[in-house]
Parts: C-alpha cells; sequence; structure tokens
C-alpha cells in the first residue's frame, strides 16, 4: 500500500500494511477512516480550493525507537488503546478491538490533547463553553463536533436536523428522555390526524359526488389528465365557460351546505397539521440546549470518577457518540405502527 509509513494527519500515528484509509476526492490528504469520520472533513480542508495537493514524503520514515520505561513521565496502561465496548487493551495505533472488532480512535498523545484538538490550527480543546472545555464537547460528539461547538457558544441555537428528523434525532443523539417525551407527542397527534382525515372526506363525499356529477357533462372525454375534480384540480382537465357558471350557481345555493360538509369538518385536520409542524419547530429550538444539558451532565460525572485523562477520553467517546440504528429503527417502527392504524381504520 502506497500509504505505509506515512502519519495520518488527525492523529499523528502511521499508516499500516491493513490500515483502512479514507483519501480526501479534493486535495489526495490520506486520514484513518475512523478519523476522517470522527471531524467530519478533510484535515486540511481549510486548503481546499487552492492549489494544495498532498504529496508523499520522500524520504523513508525512520523507524520507530521503542520507548524507553525511564523516560515515559505516564504508566504502561496509558500507551494503551482500551476498547470503550469490551476494555481489551491493544497496543497504541490499533485501529480494530482484536476481541469484539469495535472501532478505536487512535491517539498521538494519550495524556494530552484528545484527536480533535487537531482538527484545526485555531481550535482550543480547553476552551470553556459554558463551564464545559471544547475538547470533551468534540469527543463526546464524534460526528459534527465543530458545529456544535458553535451552537453551544450560543445559549440558544437552532437545530435543522432536529426540525427535518423530529422526533428521531434525539434517539439518534442518544437524548433518550427528551425523545420518548416527543415521540408520544408525534405519535398522539398522528394517530388523531387518522380518523380526522377520515371524518373530513366522509363529511364532503356527497357534496364532492354532486359537483362531479354536475361538471361532468362538460368536461371533455378526449382531454388529458384526470377527469372531474381532481382533473382541474391539478390543471389537466379545463372548463368551459358553462360549467364554470354551473360551479358558480352551485356554490352561491349551497354556501351554508359547503361550510358545514366540507370546510368545518377539514379544521381538526388543519389543526393537526399546524400542531405537527410545531413540535417540529420546538425541537429545532430545544435541540441543542437539551444535548448541551446531557452532554455536561455526562461530562461532569465522567471527570468526578476519575482524573485519569486517558479513561476520561475514552468514556466520553463511549458515553456520546450516535446510535444510528435506534433513530432509524424507531423510524421505520412508528412508520408500520401508523401505516397498520390507517388501514385498520379505513376497515
Amino acid at each position: 500500500m502506497r500509504y505505509v509509513g506515512e502519519n495520518c494527519p488527525y492523529c499523528g500515528v502511521p499508516f499500516a500494511e491493513n490500515d483502512d484509509i479514507v483519501v480526501c476526492p479534493e486535495c489526495a490528504t490520506p486520514h484513518h477512516r475512523v478519523c476522517w469520520f470522527a471531524h467530519g472533513e478533510c484535515a486540511h480542508a481549510e486548503l481546499h480550493g487552492t492549489n494544495f495537493v498532498w504529496k508523499k514524503t520522500d524520504e523513508p520514515q525512520p523507524e520507530a525507537k521503542p520507548e524507553q520505561p525511564q523516560n515515559n513521565p505516564h504508566n504502561e496502561p496509558a500507551l494503551d488503546v482500551i476498547c470503550p465496548d469490551c476494555g481489551t487493551k491493544s497496543p497504541k495505533g490499533t485501529i480494530r478491538c482484536p476481541e469484539c472488532g469495535a472501532i478505536l480512535i487512535p491517539f498521538a498523545n494519550p495524556t494530552g490533547q484528545p484527536p480533535m484538538a487537531q482538527f484545526r490550527p485555531e481550535f482550543d480543546a480547553g476552551e470553556n463553553i459554558r463551564g464545559v472545555k471544547s475538547g470533551d464537547i468534540a469527543l463526546y460528539c464524534r460526528t459534527a463536533g465543530a458545529g456544535y461547538i458553535r451552537h453551544f457558544r450560543r445559549k440558544v441555537s437552532w437545530n435543522w436536523a432536529a426540525l427535518l428528523f423530529s422526533p428521531f434525532w434525539f434517539f439518534y443523539r442518544k437524548l433518550y428522555k427528551a425523545g420518548a417525551i416527543f415521540l408520544t407527542v408525534y405519535l398522539a397527534l398522528n394517530l388523531i390526524m387518522i380518523p380526522a382525515e377520515i371524518f373530513a372526506y366522509n363529511s364532503s363525499a356527497q357534496i364532492t359526488a354532486e359537483i362531479q356529477e354536475l361538471i361532468e357533462p362538460y368536461i371533455d372525454e378526449n382531454a388529458s389528465g384526470y377527469g372531474g375534480i381532481t382533473g382541474i384540480l391539478s390543471g389537466g382537465t379545463s372548463l368551459s365557460d358553462e360549467a364554470i357558471k354551473a360551479v358558480n350557481e352551485f356554490t352561491q345555493n349551497n354556501t351554508q351546505r359547503i361550510i358545514n360538509e366540507m370546510l368545518l369538518p377539514a379544521i381538526p385536520q388543519y389543526l393537526i397539521t399546524f400542531l405537527l409542524v410545531s413540535l417540529r419547530v420546538i425541537a429545532a429550538l430545544l435541540a441543542n440546549t437539551i444535548y448541551f444539558k446531557k452532554l455536561g451532565a455526562d461530562v461532569k460525572e465522567i471527570r468526578s470518577e476519575t482524573s485519569d485523562e486517558r479513561e476520561v477520553q475514552l468514556r466520553l467517546l463511549h458515553k456520546g457518540g450516535t446510535n444510528i440504528f435506534l433513530g432509524s429503527g424507531m423510524y421505520f417502527i412508528c412508520s408500520l405502527l401508523l401505516n397498520a392504524a390507517s388501514m385498520l381504520a379505513m376497515r
């Protein structure tokens, strides 16, 4: 492999023969795959758009000398990579746990700043953000850490992911309590929406049929598109002046009936739709606040239980991160549940 011996720009660990490597499509810089996903972008992202292209070191890398115990200021266990899932210790630079296969984040400096501190030159892992160090935030978030650090500098901020994917975003970010609350409201509103839609449809069925029958003689059979009201609303079918006049007369003579049978029954449906949109907006406004509160509590708990910086970093990686399987799983379960409820209601 052409990258063996070259150093990963994030963790500083030389690439080995069997390492999983990601190459930036913009500048060809190689990274460990875990480092790439931990930061979310190329280590040389600031140079993209210039003439910068990564080049392999011309001179061969010197062989690493074994560290001398007497010169090592830290004890030996700190030089090991501890699997956050099963606790197995592996040599520094190991990418996957030999016991359980979990991905291990390589650390260039086991007792210094975390790998995210090497994300950008201006990144300060010791920056205090409302009582939490930015280095701890980056480790805890793992993905999109730089973006969340910018959000957490403000007490109130907007979260587009929570707006688009609520309430499942909360489960994705391991915010299970908040996710359960938003999911309960989400399911309740959608379950109420099903009978509201059926009621609105049944209430307007008779008057819709009468309008359909009224305009049917005026519709050109050779016209493209759907027939009846559907075709008119979709623009695929046009009405003659006589048909428009007939519809206007019908609406004038049945104004109160149209209000009672079409408009009023649809109000609950529109109201529930408004509440569902409001739920997403509330989630987008509260998501970062809830996330930071949970993050801060976890960081405080971990740091109160141990003073070993190496263990703190590993526990933050294990405690934080994302749970894409639960987030997507909850989405599919809810979709199946709502589809089943809709089919049962229409029987």
